[in-house]
């Protein structure tokens, strides 16, 4: 019976592994200076096409479900910025038949769209210059930024960002984006203690 990861192991993982990835099955992961950068494919439940995750998870604060990301198990899904891989879509999949030369080829476009965008997705937001690192509190309350459609929610992104500043002793900007994340939390309750916690935490 021909089996997906088969093809992704012939055709994704060696172009993933030659960008410094690691993993297999349908995950891999690649440990960067400042952040965790993570590639899955995600099969339909329907099955017959899958899609590809790309998460970033910043290795000086908790992921997802406020554990200390361990880089060798993290998943998209446990990571605070994510999105989909696509070319021009929010929501790409890929088809296939129950053939290994149906799998092959469905397997190597996506590749080919990793090559031609999720390179590049990853890159910008890496290195010194990233907008994680750049985007400044105000900007963000006005929008007036581009995390290149790596996100989750308003809240756990200024607390992400709050987080990552309050590591680097950037107090005076951590407090702005715990304050921007408190604002925004609305009837959302099971965050509030922590960010009014963090708020305190960071004042000068």
């Amino acid at each position: 019976m021909p089996r997906l990861e088969s093809s992704i192991k012939g055709h994704l993982s060696p172009v993933l592994k030659s960008d410094g990835f690691f993993g297999s099955g349908r995950t891999f992961r690649r440990i960067s200076e400042e952040h965790i950068h993570v590639v899955q494919v995600q099969g339909s439940r329907y099955g017959s096409k899958f899609a590809v995750n790309l998460g970033i998870q910043p290795r000086s604060i908790p992921d997802v479900v406020g554990n200390s990301p361990d880089a060798t198990k993290i998943r998209e899904e446990l990571c605070e910025f994510r999105r989909r891989m696509s070319e021009a879509t929010s929501d790409q999949w890929w088809e296939y038949e129950a053939s290994n030369e149906s799998m092959d080829a469905a397997v190597q476009a996506a590749a080919s769209v990793y090559k031609a965008i999720g390179r590049r997705l990853f890159s910008e937001l890496s290195g010194a210059e990233s907008p994680l690192h750049k985007v400044t509190p105000g900007q963000f309350e006005a929008g007036q930024y581009s995390f290149s459609g790596f996100g989750s929610t308003k809240v756990r992104m200024a607390r992400s960002l709050a987080l990552m500043r309050q590591s680097i002793g950037d107090l005076v900007n951590a407090n702005a984006f715990a304050r921007i994340a408190l604002a925004s939390l609305g009837n959302a309750s099971a965050l509030r203690a922590e960010l009014e916690e963090l708020c305190r935490a960071t004042e000068s």
